[in-house]
């Protein structure tokens, strides 16, 4: 499956500073990587996605490399993955053995000013992406509104239910609704199946959420998708590309959102890798996302494998780059997560029963549940017997109070006795 661009621009490949065009190489490279072992940089830390498809390719690439090298896998997490991204920017080799399963965000950081960032997309040749993700917009059965034309010119408002800004679910309806449709954002509904409850019982009349964890929902409550962002799924072939019914400002808006889906795992080589070089790991890089072996075992993993192609990643990075400021604001300030308020924190207190990670997860037994909270070593104030202190004088048996927005979140006072 190859993910549609996400804008319509079919055939406008960015082939400006020689990077993302395939090169035909004047010289043939021979056996360069006879004998030769490349590095895959993941962006993360060992498990996970990144780490999962960067030792993936890093298991079946090497088959189509001429000269069969070794590859091996160094994980370097950091910054959201500006970390990984800086290093293949400024310090790996330019001979074309050293790679990197970097980040989704990596040209959405480049263009909002991250910070941290060191590196250019347009400098780091793309090899392409490993799989991609598909966004949707789902109807209530029970509302009159069963297409997207059909909402762009209702005349009611249309109640979407929402987790809140920073999350997928409020930002594609904050896009409708700058670009006019009659939306009405409702926040605080947390989680896609407490949406999809909220739908079913009239609370709300739609939702925005990934395919992946939409699809058994579509089925059991009879959802209707309207919209898709990012990659184009077979079992959706009839509905319709979010920018079909936007104003070219609320294209550029939705292109921020859907970019780090239509090439959810991209890969890249170092700048100023030799033309030829590039073009055998380009193609030995699509040759493995069609191996046999590779599928298979994606498949026993239930992970999601679909090539985009280099020229299919620039023609989305483009978009990214050239988007003018104000739509860049807008994104911004719709990613921007709802500042906690200490008002509503919560004091849970109780004896500490589990402490890992060297003080960074502790459990205490509060009313007989156990519960966690993660411990900064920076942003937590920790106090033991009255006295300042660090994480690691929070020892098992102590009493200990919470203060924190939940279980499992970070807590901003620990208050041990």
């Amino acid at each position: 499956m190859n993910p549609v661009k996400l804008l319509g621009a079919a055939g406008v490949l960015l082939t400006t500073a020689g990077i993302w065009s395939v090169a035909t190489p004047a010289l043939a490279t021979g056996n360069f990587y006879e004998g030769k072992t490349i590095k895959m940089i993941v962006r993360s830390a060992p498990g996970g996605g990144y780490d999962f498809y960067g030792r993936l390719m890093a298991r079946h690439m090497p088959r189509h490399i001429p000269g069969n090298p070794k590859m091996i896998v160094i994980n370097m997490p950091g910054a959201g993955g500006i970390v990984a991204a800086n290093y293949l920017m400024n310090r790996a080799k330019r001979d074309g053995t050293e790679m990197g399963a970097l980040t989704r965000e990596l040209t959405l950081a480049q263009r909002t000013g991250a910070v941290g960032v060191k590196y250019d997309i347009n400098k780091m040749p793309a090899l392409g992406s490993a799989a991609s993700s598909t966004f949707l917009v789902v109807m209530s059965r029970n509302h009159p509104v069963k297409t997207y034309a059909q909402l762009k010119k209702h005349g009611e408002p249309v109640l979407f239910a929402t987790t809140g800004p920073g999350a997928g679910s409020y930002q594609y309806p904050s896009v409708l609704k700058y670009d006019g449709f009659p939306i009405k954002i409702i926040s605080g509904i947390v989680g896609g199946q407490s949406r999809f409850l909220s739908m079913e019982r009239g609370e709300t009349h739609a939702t925005a959420n990934s395919y992946e964890s939409t699809q058994k929902a579509i089925k059991e409550f009879g959802l209707v998708p309207i919209l898709y962002s990012g990659a184009k799924h077979p079992d959706l072939k009839d509905v319709p590309h979010i920018g079909t019914q936007l104003s070219p400002k609320g294209k550029q808006l939705a292109a921020l959102l859907g970019a780090p889906l239509a090439a959810g795992r991209p890969f890249f080589t170092a700048p100023e890798t030799p033309a030829d070089r590039v073009t055998i790991l380009r193609t030995a890089f699509k040759a493995a996302l069609e191996d046999p072996q590779l599928i298979k075992e994606a498949g026993r993993a239930k992970r999601n494998v679909s090539w985009t192609s280099p020229e299919e990643m620039a023609s989305i990075n483009r978009e990214i780059l050239t988007a003018p400021d104000d739509v860049v604001a807008l994104y911004k300030e719709g990613s921007k997560k709802p500042k906690k308020s200490a008002a509503n924190a919560l004091k849970h207190a109780g004896a500490v029963v589990k402490i890992e990670r060297k003080g960074r997860r502790v459990w205490i037994d509060h009313k007989g549940k156990n519960v966690m909270a993660k411990i900064s070593g920076s942003r937590t104030k920790i106090t033991v017997a009255g006295a300042k202190a660090k994480r690691k004088a929070i020892k098992m048996g102590m009493n200990c109070r919470f203060t924190y927005p939940g279980p499992g979140e970070e807590a901003s006072n620990v208050d041990c006795k």
